[in-house]
Formats: structure tokens, sequence, C-alpha cells
């Protein structure tokens, strides 16, 4: 195993005794579907929850005082960075899967309006597009200020979600979303968009931290 994946694990087993936590936080969006009919918007705004959360590493190593034990630990702090992405990124993605799970099933045993398949497709994309913006812009400044000092980085993903659903509303970008002409061309660009995102934000990552001692 290497280093990175070995702190992602370490990222895990601090996350563990707050599983449940998270857990209640990722059921408040599944009340979305039901008033709005839509999974494109439910599953946006269950991103903006889930990117709330990413704060919770930090505040958990601060709390306990870790700075000093991740000193010790025979890993650069590259990999301490890489490990904590992985880590967040890889909560983030799979706490979508099962938005969009749940959501669907809730529109179509609930409200009687089941997602077309373009849309399922289609919601999934800006899901994760959308939480990979709000992570990828959170986690440098909790790396440059730490999660007390940083809080006002947690609304980055509420201010977010409240500039996409007026641009929806105003602008049609959500019709426009759906109407993808080429799903295989369309997840190719948001992958390989997150991808740049997330590399460019681990990037001032791993400077902040050399630069901090973080």
């Amino acid at each position: 195993m290497n280093p990175a994946m070995k702190c992602m694990k370490l990222d895990f087993m601090l996350l563990k005794p707050y599983v449940k936590s998270v857990l209640l936080v990722l059921l408040v969006p599944l009340m979305f579907p039901f008033f709005t009919g839509s999974l494109l918007e439910g599953l946006s705004f269950g991103v903006t929850v889930t990117a709330m959360t990413t704060a919770y590493t930090f505040s958990i190593s601060e709390k306990n005082g870790m700075e000093r034990f991740y000193g010790f630990l025979p890993v650069g702090r590259g990999s301490l960075v890489a490990g904590r992405y992985l880590a967040v990124f890889g909560i983030g993605y799979l706490a979508l899967l099962l938005e969009t799970a749940l959501q669907s099933a809730i529109l179509l045993w609930a409200v009687k309006s089941p997602p077309s398949g373009g849309e399922l497709l289609s919601s999934l994309l800006l899901g994760m597009l959308l939480f990979t913006i709000y992570a990828g812009v959170q986690l440098p400044g909790y790396y440059k200020y730490g999660s007390i000092r940083g809080k006002i980085f947690m609304f980055i993903p509420t201010v977010g979600f409240l500039v996409f659903y007026y641009l929806a509303g105003k602008l049609g970008i959500g019709e426009a979303w759906q109407l993808l002409s080429r799903p295989a061309a369309a997840a190719g660009c948001v992958l390989a968009l997150s991808a740049c995102i997330i590399g460019i934000s681990a990037a001032f990552s791993i400077r902040i931290v050399n630069k901090t001692g973080r």
C-alpha cells in the first residue's frame, strides 16, 4: 500500500466515530425531490450538503491536536495531502452515488415521476462537477487557515448552490444540461475537468502545507 493510500485510511479511521452524524446530515437532501420533483435540483442540493462536511477531518485533527502526530509519520507532506484528497473526494463521490440511487427511488415510488436515462446521467455528471468545484476550493482554504479560522469556506457550497439555482431558473441551465446530445463526450469532459480541478487544488494545498508546515 502506497503512502497516500495509508494516509487516506488514517483519515477514514478518524471519521469512523462520526459516521452516524455524517449519514444523518446526508439524509437532509432526500426531502428535496418531494418538493421539486427534479433529480437535477435534488442532487445539486445533495452535493452542497456533502461538501459542507469536508471540514470534518480538519476539525477532528485540530480538536485532538494531531498535527504533532502527523509530523512523526514516515511519510511526506505531499502524501498526507494526497491521502486527505482521496478520502474527501472518495466519500463525496460515494455519497453522490448513494444520493442518486435514493432520490431516484423517491421520484419513482413517492412522486411517481421517475427520471429518464438522460436526466439520470446529466444530474450525476453535474453533481460530480459541482462537488469537485466546491471541495476543490474549500480544501486549500482549510489547509491555509484551519477549520476554525477557515469556517467561512464552509459556506462556499451554499453560495455556489444559490448561484446555480438562480442561473438555472433565469437562464435555463438545468434544461440545457439535460439535453446532452453526446453523453459519452459530456462524461469525458466532466471527468477531465474534475481531474484538472482536483490536481490544481491539490497543488495549491501541498504548496500551502510546505510553507506553513500544517
